[in-house]
């Protein structure tokens, strides 16, 4: 898990803003730093060190004279890769970066991690390729020169990385199929073209300006959407998008400046392919599948540890890692994170409790302070680059720093599985649709549905046969909506955009459509953004087992009733997980997950403090946010005359974003 920066201007550029770039992110790896340049892309390469670059990094270099970064600051380069590093395998100078391959032909900058490295290794060995190194990054570059771009489809891990080939002059960027590890890029002015792991990295360029993009604002204040789209809510600012890579020469880039943006290729596209079997031969393709991706998850030469909220899911990854450890007869305990609360209404301490105990693992908990959210949440901010919508992100941060605090660098989660095993109400309902247009009103009535109900699934179903231009007058209906339209400055916003995803055409035609949307859409790319900021926060790497690709796609091709059956959500995994999980949290139907009592620190013990935050940031977006309209609909929220959700803090947390990176509106 590391950090990456890169520069490509034909024109030239200062070569000392690739460490400018690096430095802004020396969060994501404290453990080394390197660089390369190129004055002239037909000229040997400048190998350079910081001054966070281990001394034993040296020796690797015997055929070029080292030098300090800071020797070339003013000199002219056409070409910049800067890489900062969390060591997680090969902890040895071997896997310094950026690294070269083939007598320096390949360059790679890298993030992640490419968990089925080993078996890629003995592959590659057995067709003739040799290794120096213990790393990923090395198989990454032997699988490029051997298979080209379809090494993407090779790899089992999750990424962000570019490859620079200088006997074709092409440059290669790829991300993850789910995009676990992210990957910007933006054009400046004068011709460069900018790529790194975070945002903040472009604003330490001279022709930066913080420019906000008004669509992806409206989206986030009115939809609560963020990282729908390539597009992010600072102008001219792109994601490389999940499953998405660059492959072309240097000199095409120029032809890119006027769009603004690349041609990027989608080179995962999952096929849909139906399981055919039963219930109890999926069990066993999945459990199958879910034990490989947990073995090959535990792969590190550091520390690793595990999210643990009470659920299924993280209770699943805790068990089963409990159960290998047992048979390797290792005496380490597993360590697990946890926040919790005091409140019983939010805590799942009771739950947690009951795996802590049944596995023995050693628990830490955390206890969320709703103080804190006045003093972290600019910081905060600033490491997640855009907003955030509620304080689990919060809860996040402070269950990493404890992992940090633990010397624990790896930590495992349950992230990903509720966007395909059925984790939200989208798959029942869904379910419930198709069993009326079958007619299988018994069905419905065991799962206790009366006329009010069935009334309801097909105003649905109604719903979703409106022509699209009328939809969005037919949301306007509810209250909440009507609320925000007085809130949000038009003038500066589009005005009436209908949701993206019918913007899209999405339609909820079964089940599969369904979790492509939660998984590339809405809401996991959100939740991935909040964990790797969070983790690398704190400079922790964060894991998420369920989705190792093998695993979604073998449960996405399942029937909609081996997800989704009456009175249970994740049927195939609760039912695969007899015997590992104990009983008491298999069977439980309430899972809450990391949640704040933000609700009680709203309307109780902090409303002045949340009204003077919003206060004090308000003149920020005031071209976005009528302040009177704002603050009296969080004072309608606090004294119960409007509902509670998550509005409130999307109104202050946009006015801080607006003020922590200086956004204008033009």
């Amino acid at each position: 898990m590391c950090g990456l920066a890169g520069i490509i201007n034909k024109a030239g550029f200062s070569s000392g803003l690739i460490s400018e770039m690096t430095d802004i992110i020396k969060h994501r790896g404290p453990d080394d730093e390197g660089f390369v340049i190129w004055t002239n892309d037909d000229d040997r390469p400048e190998v350079l060190f910081g001054k966070n670059t281990p001394n034993e990094i040296f020796k690797k270099w015997p055929a070029y004279k080292i030098k300090n970064v800071n020797s070339v600051e003013n000199k002219k380069a056409v070409i910049a890769f800067g890489h900062r590093r969390l060591s997680i395998l090969d902890l040895s100078a071997t896997g310094h970066q950026p690294m070269a391959y083939l007598n320096n032909r390949y360059w790679i900058i890298f993030n992640g991690e490419i968990y089925n490295y080993l078996e890629l290794r003995e592959e590659l060995k057995a067709k003739g390729y040799e290794f120096k190194s213990n790393s990923d990054t090395e198989v990454i570059l032997a699988s490029f020169d051997h298979w080209g771009v379809d090494c993407q489809n090779r790899f089992n891990g999750m990424w962000a990385f570019s490859i620079y080939d200088t006997a074709t002059k092409n440059i290669f960027l790829s991300r993850d199929r789910f995009g676990i590890k992210p990957l910007y890029y933006w054009f400046s002015p004068d011709g460069s073209f900018c790529f790194g792991s975070e945002i903040k990295q472009f604003t330490i360029h001279k022709n930066w300006k913080t420019i906000l993009n008004k669509n992806r604002a409206f989206d986030f204040l009115y939809f609560s959407l963020t990282d729908h789209t390539e597009e992010t809510m600072f102008k001219d600012v792109f994601m490389l998008t999940p499953g998405g890579c660059f492959f072309d020469s240097i000199e095409k880039l120029s032809s890119y400046i006027k769009a603004g943006k690349l041609p990027v290729k989608q080179w995962y596209n999952p096929k849909k392919k139906l399981f055919e079997g039963g219930f109890e031969e999926a069990k066993k393709g999945f459990l199958k599948r879910f034990q490989e991706a947990i073995k090959l998850h535990i792969r590190a030469d550091v520390p690793i540890g595990s999210a643990l909220s009470g659920g299924l899911d993280s209770s699943s990854i805790v068990s089963y890692i409990n159960i290998l450890l047992r048979k390797q007869d290792k005496s380490d305990l597993q360590k697990t994170f946890s926040s919790v609360s005091n409140d019983e209404k939010y805590s799942e301490k009771k739950w947690i409790d009951e795996v802590v105990k049944e596995t023995q693992v050693e628990g830490h908990f955390i206890y969320p302070n709703g103080k804190d959210v006045f003093t972290l949440t600019e910081k905060l901010i600033w490491h997640m680059d855009e907003p955030y919508q509620s304080q689990s992100a919060f809860l996040g941060y402070h269950v990493f720093q404890e992992a940090k605090k633990n010397k624990v660098i790896v930590l495992l989660n349950g992230q990903g599985a509720d966007e395909y095993l059925s984790g939200y109400t989208a798959f029942r309902s869904q379910r419930q649709k198709e069993l009326i247009k079958q007619l299988k009103i018994k069905s419905l009535k065991k799962e206790n549905i009366g006329f009010s109900g069935i009334l309801k699934i097909l105003l649905r179903i109604a719903y979703e046969k409106i022509p699209l231009k009328l939809r969005f007058s037919v949301s306007q209906i509810s209250l909440k909506n009507r609320q925000l339209y007085k809130i949000i400055d038009q003038k500066h916003l589009v005005r009436k955009r209908l949701h993206p995803y019918l913007i899209n055409g999405y339609k909820k035609t079964d089940h599969y459509v369904i979790s492509n949307y939660q998984l590339f859409t809405n809401p996991l790319p959100r939740y991935l953004r909040w964990e790797d900021r969070n983790s690398m926060a704190h400079s922790v790497e964060a894991r998420v087992p369920f989705l190792d690709y093998r695993l979604v796609e073998f449960v996405r091709n399942l029937p909609l009733d081996f997800l989704d059956a009456p009175f249970q959500t994740k049927r195939i995994l609760v039912e695969s997980m007899n015997g590992i999980l104990p009983e008491k949290i298999r069977q439980r139907k309430d899972k809450k997950g990391f949640i704040t009592p933000e609700q009680g620190w709203l309307s109780g013990e902090y409303q002045k403090e949340f009204l003077d935050m919003f206060d004090h940031y308000a003149p920020y977006a005031k071209e976005i946010i009528r302040h009177d309209k704002a603050r009296s609909y969080i004072q309608k929220v606090q004294s119960g005359i409007l509902p509670f959700d998550y509005t409130y803090w999307r109104l202050i947390l946009f006015c801080v974003w607006m003020k922590v990176f200086n956004v204008e509106t033009d």
